[in-house]
């Protein structure tokens, strides 16, 4: 099902070279979630990165400790989450929630962290995609909430 010419296609490793591929696909684990599972919760400790195999993960944060707004839809294959596993705090920013059942490829965080410290041209080249997929889900995030603003301010008498 995985395989490395399969994660050579997901977003954040397209630039990597095979044997690096090798090496993390090696040191990564599938599993499978029904609807409705809560795959990690906002400010939880961020051990793991996620890669959508299959289905559907909503990612929301919860605002005032009372409502959840989805920040981001996670549907295309190969889209990761869980993004907060390589970088300082080491803690989610979202909870990640099933949609529908989805399959996902799940490596340690701790185990990719060390190997972009041991080759920095593969960190560089991570990190480069991570600030990337940040960039265009906040401008995602941007447009939304612009949209949501001009319909409500439309419906104002």
């Amino acid at each position: 099902m995985v395989s490395v010419e399969w994660l050579k296609r997901a977003e954040l490793f397209e630039t990597l070279k095979e044997s690096q591929l090798n090496a993390l696909l090696s040191h990564s684990v599938v599993e499978s979630y029904p609807e409705g599972k809560t795959i990690f919760k906002q400010e939880g400790e961020a051990t793991r990165l996620y890669i959508l195999v299959e289905g559907s993960v909503d990612l929301t944060v919860k605002a005032e400790k009372q409502i959840d707004f989805m920040t981001s839809k996670i549907e295309k294959e190969g889209a990761v989450f869980g993004t907060g596993s390589l970088m300082e705090p080491y803690r989610y920013n979202v909870s990640a929630i099933c949609v529908k059942p989805s399959t996902v490829l799940i490596m340690e965080g701790e185990y990719l962290r060390r190997q972009m410290e041991e080759d920095p041209g593969m960190g560089l080249e991570m990190m480069k995609k991570l600030a990337s997929i940040y960039f265009n889900r906040l401008n995602e995030m941007r447009e939304g909430v612009s949209n949501l603003i001009k319909f409500f301010n439309f419906k104002k008498p």
